[in-house]
């Protein structure tokens, strides 16, 4: 007697598993789910402050600028320097651009310091001075500690040499 009470216990489980199975998935779909909503109610404005500025270029009369083209023989020297000008407004950074005649930027100068108000060709042959040289005058506003600059209109000058 005791193995067919084992053996009716172990069927008994078979069929077991399947009814609590149906069972837990018919009550899962007998409950109904809805979404969560939520409202809210309160408005605030936010205080970032923004300004912008157009950097302009250099006023023609606030700078004054020496060029000139001396040769001797087939020998000749290209100099354009920059003895005086006055900040652009919002600029914190000016700089002096020299471009030979082939449109190739021969200089960038720092123009708050002494050495990048100049630029000399160097002793050339003159053929390789010949054409319009072209400088320019910018100011920059650079941002503190980054890479990130922008740059004003520039101030345009050209000195021609033969």
């Amino acid at each position: 007697m005791e193995t067919g009470i084992k053996d009716m216990q172990g069927k008994g489980f078979i069929w077991q598993v399947p009814a609590i199975i149906l069972a837990a998935v018919l009550l899962l779909m007998s409950v109904q789910v809805s979404p969560a909503h939520a409202s809210f109610s309160d408005t605030d404005t936010g205080a970032m402050a923004m300004t912008a500025a157009r950097i302009p270029a250099p006023a023609a009369n606030t700078v004054a600028v020496t060029k000139s083209c001396d040769s001797f023989l087939w020998f000749g020297q290209a100099k354009i320097s920059v003895s005086s000008f006055t900040a652009v407004a919002f600029a914190n950074y000016h700089e002096l651009k020299v471009i030979d005649p082939d449109g190739v930027v021969q200089f960038t100068g720092d123009m708050s310091k002494s050495s990048g108000r100049s630029y000399s060709s160097g002793i050339q042959n003159s053929a390789n001075l010949s054409g319009t040289w072209t400088y320019q005058i910018r100011g920059y506003y650079k941002v503190p500690n980054s890479t990130n600059s922008w740059a004003g209109q520039p101030l345009t000058g050209t000195l021609n040499c033969q």
